[in-house]
């Protein structure tokens, strides 16, 4: 018997209707930094609560001859810091996948990284929201320096004079004013990448070659230049403003009121340890565990970690409100 055929020669007829390629193409990623940031407990053994003692400093008081001193006790304080945060990822395989899917031993090969990638994104954003233990709608004073402002330029966009002000504000808080850094949305580099100043080298030699590379470096995270001693980074994971500050003033002191959406850029003292101003502790480090349940023909990849997160030095931090308008 005969075979039915299509008698007409054609190329299609050799030819695969759909090619699937070998290879899983997948998003570019930020670097994330935020976690170098952070003054990691080390002698947090057990339970949910750690208690940090301070003391206040003393003054000096006038004497007199055959006259008392009058007594003096430094102020006692204390600072509680909570594991608070419980969280995961789970990702389930059936048999039927694992079986039909000829990309199947690829996804699953992503998998640690991807889930990884994930947590590491989700820690970023929690230590960068940090900032909301500042008092809200407040210039957060301290020695007569607010430590929370908003951006002084003409649509809230963050000028050279509110850097020269975070580190004034820092230097009144008596921060050491080493390993200073900052953290600022894409905007801010766009807007200083076209800065006339900037882009007229012949006005200001100190920024020469900007105009080939851009401001920001090789690695997409650090700025080539030092502004007023802070080595600035870009970050995409920056917390935005939820509701509007009305009250909120510029470093001059006048009412400019945040919008929704508004960026709070983040500028800091990062010297050593004691000088960080965020906490955190790790009660469970992200770990990955994987098993298997018969009853429904499928594999089970979790990712989980428990940890706590807090801001312990208000004074070694300095935020800016700013929008994310383009000049």
């Amino acid at each position: 018997m005969a075979v039915a055929m299509d008698s007409v020669w054609g190329a299609t007829h050799l030819q695969r209707g759909e090619v699937f390629s070998s290879v899983i193409k997948e998003m570019f990623m930020d670097q994330t930094f935020a976690a170098a940031m952070v003054r990691q407990i080390s002698d947090f053994g057990d339970g949910k609560n750690y208690k940090i003692s301070s003391i206040g400093e003393l003054v000096v008081d006038q004497m007199s001859e055959s006259v008392s001193l009058p007594e003096r006790r430094p102020d006692t304080g204390q600072f509680v810091f909570n594991i608070n945060e419980f969280v995961g990822t789970k990702v389930p395989f059936t048999d039927v996948f694992l079986e039909d899917d000829f990309l199947a031993s690829a996804a699953i090969a992503t998998l640690p990284r991807k889930m990884k990638r994930a947590f590491d994104e989700y820690y970023e954003s929690q230590v960068l929201k940090l900032q909301r233990v500042q008092t809200n709608n407040n210039g957060n004073v301290i020695n007569t320096a607010r430590h929370r402002y908003t951006a002084n330029g003409a649509t809230r966009q963050i000028t050279l004079q509110d850097i020269a002000y975070a580190r004034f504000a820092l230097q009144k808080a008596k921060a050491p004013l080493q390993n200073l850094v900052g953290i600022v949305d894409p905007s801010f580099e766009f807007n200083t990448n076209i800065t006339a100043t900037i882009v007229d080298i012949s006005n200001n030699a100190r920024w020469q070659g900007i105009i080939e590379t851009g401001i920001g470096a090789g690695d997409s995270i650090r700025f080539l230049r030092n502004i007023y001693g802070f080595d600035i980074y870009v970050s995409d994971y920056l917390d935005s403003e939820l509701a509007i500050e009305a009250a909120l003033t510029d470093y001059q002191g006048n009412v400019t009121a945040t919008v929704v959406g508004d960026k709070v850029n983040q500028f800091m003292c990062l010297a050593d340890d004691e000088c960080k101003p965020y906490i955190g502790a790790w009660r469970r480090s992200p770990k990955i565990t994987s098993w298997r349940d018969e009853d429904v023909e499928t594999e089970y990849h979790q990712l989980s970690a428990r940890f706590g997160l807090n801001l312990y030095r208000p004074e070694s931090l300095v935020s800016i409100v700013s929008s994310t308008v383009l000049n």
